[in-house]
């Protein structure tokens, strides 16, 4: 076989120029090789995804191949949801531990409550009305007479929050726990403390 130059000239087949003129022979342009094969697709059922690497079939939302471990692109995690996740429970009011006291005095003898509950100061003796003795409680209905309760025996009163007992001069004392009081000397009163007012005998109550 032959090529043939611009001007006609032939020369054997492979020259790189033509042996007449010199003119640089242009070869046949080779067969283009054929397009690679796009790698084939295999279809995978709706939900799942197929693993680029060994092209197994996992289950969407997969972020590795069970197979062999390859990460599955575009499979983004999962988001989940706040509003399906439940409410933090908020915590429980702490519950009231104070509780409204009730004071009160209670004559042994016949069961007689005095409430004395929010009172700042309160006497203790029998009510005479020529001398003008009005005591808040009065004694005299509860043995007070009998008993040497003076017209104005003793007093309660309350001191930086604390209840205090305090003999006024009786003629037959005040004793607190079977301890003789001195006049004018306040102590401390606690719940069921026993109170003796001459012969009549009273419990504190502070519940």
């Amino acid at each position: 076989m032959t090529i043939k130059c611009s001007l006609g000239h032939e020369s054997p087949d492979g020259s790189a120029f033509c042996d007449e003129c010199g003119e640089p022979l242009v070869a046949a342009a080779p067969t283009t090789t054929a397009a690679a094969e796009a790698p084939t697709v295999i279809a995978t059922p709706a939900g799942t995804q197929q693993c680029p690497s060994c092209g197994a079939v996992n289950p969407a939302g997969e972020s590795f191949c069970a197979n062999c471990g390859q990460s599955l692109l575009g499979s983004a995690p999962t988001a989940v949801d706040a509003q399906s996740m439940p409410p933090s429970a908020a915590p429980a009011p702490a519950a009231s531990t104070s509780v409204a006291m009730h004071t009160r005095l209670i004559v042994e003898a016949d069961n007689q409550e005095f409430d004395i509950s929010g009172k700042d100061n309160v006497t203790l003796g029998r009510e005479d009305a020529v001398s003008n003795m009005y005591p808040d409680i009065d004694l005299t209905p509860h043995g007070g007479e009998e008993g040497g309760v003076s017209r104005m025996h003793a007093r309660i009163f309350v001191e930086n929050g604390q209840y205090m007992l305090e003999d006024e001069n009786s003629t037959n004392r005040t004793f607190l726990n079977r301890q003789g009081l001195d006049p004018k000397k306040p102590t401390p009163l606690h719940d069921d403390d026993e109170i003796r007012l001459g012969r009549v005998l009273l419990r504190f109550k502070n519940t």
